[in-house]
């Protein structure tokens, strides 16, 4: 079904101080725009951008200073930092060859790529816990 421009637009009447109407019609005719009402949307359409764009922010701010989401975060982190340590560790031997299968088969051993023994739990990775 095919939406009019009845469906697609709120028609409204807004009063604005003769100052901002003023400069805004300079700003529009100096800029060549092409109407007031866009002018008008488009800054609707900004304003509104910035005000939800604040508000996921301050979301996130509030995270950081969330004790309990930290500890969450911290634990899936650590959850993760094992195999994320091995598919880094597997993209770097791998690169350009057919070593990311054999690797995965020497891995699956409990080797790594050198044919070293790798103690469970540990990391080649410099400076890690």
């Amino acid at each position: 079904m095919q939406s009019t421009a009845k469906d697609r637009y709120q028609s409204t009447t807004v009063r604005v101080p003769r100052s901002v109407y003023e400069q805004a019609k300079t700003v529009i005719h100096r800029l060549q725009g092409s109407s007031f009402n866009e002018f008008v949307v488009q800054a609707i359409e900004e304003k509104v951008r910035r005000l939800t764009e604040a508000e996921i922010d301050a979301a996130f701010s509030a995270m950081a200073e969330d004790p309990d989401y930290q500890r969450d975060a911290t634990a899936m982190a650590q959850e993760f930092e094992k195999s994320d340590w091995e598919a880094l560790e597997s993209s770097h031997h791998g690169e350009g060859s057919k070593a990311p299968r054999a690797a995965g088969r020497k891995r699956a051993a409990g080797k790594t790529i050198s044919g070293k023994r790798r103690r469970h739990g540990s990391h080649s990775k410099a400076g890690s816990r």
